[in-house]
């Protein structure tokens, strides 16, 4: 049991309310810190809405800000007064001349861990260059994260390119203001099953989104969800759960992680 439990982590994600203020979006960020940390000092990770903490509604030009910045400092102070992993949503990060969409990765002691820039932005409205580089971090002695950002979900590469790299949990903050929640949620316990993976989908509600976020198991089996009002999800993450239902398969049958692995397919529409 005991080897067990060193392999669990506690994840809190924040389905909180944005509003158009970046001023008043942070300071509703931290009281859900500090509130968290007095409740339930047992978190390990918490984890936002994407771009919860800019302005919404503003231009990506607007907004952006190199990474490290003034709102990485901020985070960066966060994690280490908190004593957590933090993955403040995302925010619009300037790079190399042009604006991403970005989520920065803090660890308890304040270190940016690294940033990840989303593959697909929302075509045609989201105003931002796509990223092209998989992200994932490890936390020593437990297991492997990786990163997507909202639209990334609705292609599957994405989340295959995570557990390529050994991601057993993949974090993905979310801004779905549209009806389309629905199929996103499908889209979750599908991913979740195909690569047999933890999976977070942390949507904002009011104007930085419809809410429903959900924390999926590796074998798709919803463990929180909610609708369309605040709400702290909390929920434990085994990695050694993942790594057993990897080996023996979904529902004690089914192992899709290792037979791609194993089964080397070629397949054209990647050669275009």
């Amino acid at each position: 049991m005991k080897s067990r439990l060193n392999k669990s982590l506690t994840i809190a994600s924040v389905q909180m309310p944005v509003s158009k203020k970046k001023t008043e979006n942070l300071k509703i960020m931290e009281n859900y810190l500090k509130h968290i940390s007095n409740l339930f000092p047992n978190v390990n990770i918490v984890v936002f809405p994407e771009l919860s903490p800019t302005s919404i509604g503003s231009e990506p030009q607007d907004e952006a800000e190199k990474i490290p910045g003034s709102l990485t400092s901020t985070f960066s102070s966060w994690s280490k007064k908190y004593n957590i992993w933090l993955i403040p949503g995302s925010i619009y990060e300037f790079f190399n001349g042009k604006v991403y969409n970005s989520t920065p990765v803090f660890s308890p002691d304040g270190s940016l861990v690294g940033v990840y820039k989303k593959r697909y932005p929302w075509s045609p409205y989201e105003k931002t260059e796509s990223g092209s580089q998989p992200f994932v971090f490890k936390i020593k002695n437990f297991g492997i994260v990786g990163i997507m950002i909202c639209y990334d979900l609705w292609f599957p590469e994405v989340a295959r390119d995570l557990t390529n790299l050994g991601a057993e949990l993949i974090i993905v903050p979310t801004m779905t203001t549209t009806g389309d929640r629905n199929q996103e949620k499908i889209l979750s316990r599908a991913t979740a099953i195909t690569q047999q993976c933890y999976l977070v989908s942390c949507n904002g509600v009011g104007f930085g989104g419809v809410g429903g976020s959900h924390i999926i198991d590796p074998e798709g089996l919803v463990l929180q969800e909610n609708g369309e009002g605040p709400c702290i999800q909390t929920s434990v993450i085994d990695f050694e759960h993942v790594h057993k239902i990897r080996e023996i398969g979904t529902a004690g049958v089914t192992t899709p992680h290792k037979a791609f692995k194993n089964n080397k397919q070629s397949f054209k529409v990647y050669n275009k």
